[in-house]
């Protein structure tokens, strides 16, 4: 008897500290909410809990009614999201109208905030300030009224050119002659009409592409790639009328892909998109539509590069810069498959009341903005908010690169050569952070194809110095992992 006691008694020491540790760690994951949102298993209530800590969302804008934002809102919700007011706290602010003017707190974002535009994006979106800029694929724009006698010598030297004068707030525009032009009209522009358009079945056409920024300086931008949006104009193009602007123009009521007698038949019966459609129509022809699209690459690339540094002199007076952009840049395409832009646009019209067709495309396209800019369902194994940092997603081992140039320049002594400036040892926390982001990007393109740094299409022949000698220092730095990650895996270097 005496034998037992004091094993009896040892025996309770350990299950008095289990006890004592099992009330401790309840209480902990009570207190600590992210414990909660991380570990929802630790809760009995674990759906209520969910519920609580879902990621939130605002709606900016000053329209009285939101059918242009019926597919973001189905996609958030879709995804877990919740509403709240713009006054409230939330994680992602998507802004149909530009918000920066009235919005003062957008200057010092949370670490989880996030807003759908760049401050300064107008300097892409703004149709005078874009299209009176000196880029070859630009149809000859003069600003008015200050360059009115600039574009009355130039229609006196080119007496068969027709002009169009555009305005920042009217979306209808006209084709005059250059003595019907409002000269004193401020804030428009008057440029030149491109007369040979290509057709299908007669009708001329625009093209919509869908673009995110998702970094400046250094510089980072998609396209997507999943479909294009397509708008013929209703009325054929010929015999060409200035006072018919159906013919012409691309207005709400456009004529979409499946009204086109001949697409209607690679889109109806054989399950085309708009993009494939086309190009089935164009090889048709005897022509060949892939001559099209490295263009338009070319064309959105360059755009967003010459109006970059605008954009990062507007930033410096933000503390954070966490801001994406999705926009629509639109191009038409002349009878020798020469692609022109015409113009980009803040926040593209993403109604499908119109066409009801359009919603899949729509929802497409916010999908694979959402996954890449970090806003992902809920459900998702990634498991991170807004990006959030996870080494499950993205490590050390992840971002270095060139390790035998680091090795060989001592770069985990000193930092001082430019040959470590990519090397972990040298990275700053906001230059982790930046690879952080491009990394975790790639990971989770869905359908977006990167446009800046531009795509490597042939390692052997790529001259990265030539590349990069006219880039930012950051461009430059950003270019250069990207080809340091190419050189090791193939599938970063498009």
């Amino acid at each position: 008897e005496n034998t037992e006691k004091p094993a009896l008694s040892i025996g309770l020491l350990p299950i008095m500290i289990f006890l004592a540790a099992t009330v401790t760690t309840a209480v902990v994951v009570e207190l600590l909410p992210h414990a909660k949102s991380r570990f929802p298993w630790l809760s009995p209530d674990a759906a209520e809990d969910q519920l609580a800590a879902a990621p939130t969302y605002a709606i900016f804008g000053r329209s009285p009614t939101e059918e242009h934002l019926v597919h973001v809102v189905d996609v958030l919700q879709r995804f877990g999201y919740r509403r709240v007011d713009v006054n409230e706290s939330w994680n992602l602010l998507w802004a149909h109208d530009y918000p920066f003017l009235t919005q003062p707190s957008l200057k010092s974002l949370g670490q989880d905030q996030v807003v759908n535009h760049f401050p300064g994006c107008g300097y892409l979106t703004n149709k005078v300030d874009l299209c009176t800029t000196q880029l070859p694929f630009l149809p000859r724009a003069f600003r008015l009224p200050a360059q009115r006698q600039e574009f009355l010598d130039y229609a006196r030297d080119n007496p068969q050119a027709l002009f169009v004068q555009k305005h920042n707030e009217h979306r209808h525009i006209k084709v005059r002659e250059p003595a019907d032009i409002a000269f004193g009209s401020n804030d428009s522009f008057v440029q030149e009409f491109v007369q040979r358009p290509y057709l299908v079945d007669g009708h001329k056409f625009d093209i919509g592409v869908y673009v995110v920024i998702t970094s400046v300086n250094p510089l980072r931008a998609y396209i997507y790639t999943g479909d294009v949006l397509f708008r013929y104009c209703p009325v054929k193009y010929y015999p060409f009328d200035a006072e018919n602007v159906d013919k012409y123009i691309v207005g709400d009521d456009y004529l979409p892909t499946w009204e086109v007698p001949s697409l209607r038949k690679f889109y109806n019966r054989f399950g085309g998109s708009m993009r494939t459609v086309f190009e089935a129509y164009v090889r048709d022809q005897g022509m060949d539509p892939s001559k099209i699209w490295p263009q338009v690459e070319h064309i959105v690339r360059t755009t967003i590069a010459a109006k970059e540094k605008d954009i990062v002199n507007i930033l410096r007076s933000y503390r954070t810069h966490n801001f994406f952009d999705l926009m629509r840049f639109d191009l038409f395409i002349d009878e020798d498959l020469k692609v022109y832009l015409m113009e980009a646009n803040m926040s593209p019209n993403l109604s499908s009341a119109h066409f009801k067709p359009n919603s899949l495309l729509y929802e497409q396209v916010l999908y694979s903005v959402f996954n890449l800019v970090g806003i992902r369902p809920l459900s998702a194994t990634s498991g991170t908010l807004l990006g959030e940092s996870s080494e499950m997603l993205t490590a050390d081992k992840n971002l270095a690169t060139d390790l035998n140039k680091c090795a060989a320049h001592d770069c985990d002594k000193s930092c001082n050569k430019v040959e470590c400036d990519l090397c972990l040892a040298c990275l700053s926390g906001s230059e982790y952070k930046m690879l952080q982001q491009a990394h975790q990007e790639h990971l989770h393109r869905i359908d977006m194809k990167r446009l800046f740094p531009k795509p490597i299409l042939d390692l052997q022949s790529f001259n990265l110095a030539e590349e990069t000698k006219n880039m930012t220092r950051k461009n430059a730095w950003m270019t250069q992992w990207f080809y340091n990650k190419c050189q090791y895996d193939a599938t970063w270097c498009t």
